[in-house]
C-alpha cells in the first residue's frame, strides 16, 4: 500500500506528463499549419515560375517583332539611301536638261529675231523689184480681144491718161493678167512692168489725177507690192476710208508697213489699226 506522499507525488508526475504531451501536440499542430503554408506559398512560387516562362515567353516574341521591325527599317533606309541617290541623279539631269533648254531658248530667241530680220530684208527686196509695177483693176476679162496684152495696154495707155499716143515717152517692158484662175464675177488685176521707174510714176501720178472709164465701168492704177505688204495694209482698210472722207489720209510708208494721216500741220503715223482707231476716237 503506498504512503500519500507517494500518490501526490505520481498525480503529480502524470500531470506533468501530460502537459507536455499537449504541448507537444500543440507544437506539432503548429508546426503542420506551418508547414501548409510553406506548401501553399510553394505552390504560390510554382505558379510564379510559370507566369516567368510566359513572360519571357511573350518577351521573346516581342525581341523577334523587334528584331523584323529593326530589319525593316534597315530595308527602308536602304530603300531611301537608293531613292536619294537616284532623286541626286535625276536633278543632276534636270538641271542638265534645264541648262540645254536654257541654251536652245537662247538660240531659238537669236534664229526667231534672224528670221523676222530676213523676212524684212526679203519683203523689202521683193517690193523694191516691184517698183517699176504698176497694177491695173477694174478691166474687165477678155476686154483685150485677140490682141497681146502688152499691145493693148500700150495703144490704151495714152488715151486712159489724156496723152497724145504718138508723144508717149514711156516704154512698157510687159504686161499680164496676174496667176491664177479667173473667178466668176470678178476681174483678174493687170500687171504692168514699165521698162523705166520714172515712166512708172508718170503714169501713175496722172492716173491719180483723173478718172479713169473704159467701157462703162471704172478702172485705175494702184501700186504693186508684196503679197505681204498688200496683207499688211488691207487691216488698215476699215480705218483708212474714216480718214479718206476726212480728206486727212496720206498713204503708207513702205517698210516698215505704216499708214500715214495729216494732222494739226504734221504727218502722223500708226504702225497698227489699234494705233489709228484710239488716236481718231480723241
Amino acid at each position: 500500500m503506498l504512503s500519500p506522499g507517494a500518490n501526490a507525488t505520481g498525480s503529480m508526475a502524470d500531470t506533468h506528463e501530460g502537459g507536455d504531451l499537449a504541448a507537444v501536440l500543440s507544437e506539432l499542430q503548429s508546426l503542420r499549419t506551418d508547414i501548409t503554408s510553406i506548401h501553399d506559398k510553394m505552390s504560390d512560387i510554382a505558379g510564379f515560375g510559370d507566369k516567368l516562362d510566359k513572360l519571357e515567353e511573350r518577351i521573346s516574341d516581342m525581341n523577334n517583332a523587334v528584331t523584323a521591325v529593326q530589319g525593316g527599317f534597315t530595308a527602308l533606309k536602304q530603300d531611301i539611301s537608293a531613292n536619294a541617290t537616284r532623286l541626286n541623279e535625276a536633278e543632276d539631269r534636270i538641271e542638265s536638261a534645264e541648262e540645254s533648254v536654257q541654251s536652245m531658248i537662247s538660240e531659238l530667241t537669236a534664229a526667231t529675231k534672224r528670221i523676222a530680220y530676213l523676212e524684212t530684208k526679203t519683203e523689202d527686196l521683193e517690193n523694191r523689184g516691184r517698183r517699176k509695177n504698176l497694177r491695173l483693176v477694174g478691166l474687165a476679162e477678155g476686154t483685150e480681144g485677140t490682141q497681146s496684152m502688152l499691145s493693148y495696154i500700150q495703144h490704151k495707155m495714152p488715151l486712159w491718161l489724156g496723152l497724145d499716143p504718138a508723144d508717149t515717152p514711156f516704154t512698157i517692158e510687159r504686161a499680164h493678167r496676174t496667176l491664177g484662175r479667173p473667178k466668176p464675177g470678178q476681174n483678174r488685176a493687170v500687171l504692168i512692168r514699165f521698162l523705166r521707174f520714172q515712166d512708172r510714176e508718170v503714169v501713175f501720178l496722172k492716173a491719180k489725177q483723173r478718172t479713169i472709164t473704159h467701157e462703162g465701168h471704172t478702172i485705175f492704177f494702184a501700186q504693186d507690192f508684196s503679197a505681204e505688204t498688200m496683207k499688211k495694209r488691207s487691216q488698215f482698210n476699215a480705218v483708212k476710208k474714216q480718214f479718206v472722207e476726212a480728206g486727212s489720209f496720206r498713204g503708207f510708208q513702205l517698210q516698215p508697213c505704216k499708214m500715214r494721216i495729216f494732222h494739226n500741220g504734221k504727218i502722223v503715223t500708226f504702225s497698227t489699226p489699234e494705233e489709228a482707231e484710239n488716236f481718231r476716237h480723241k
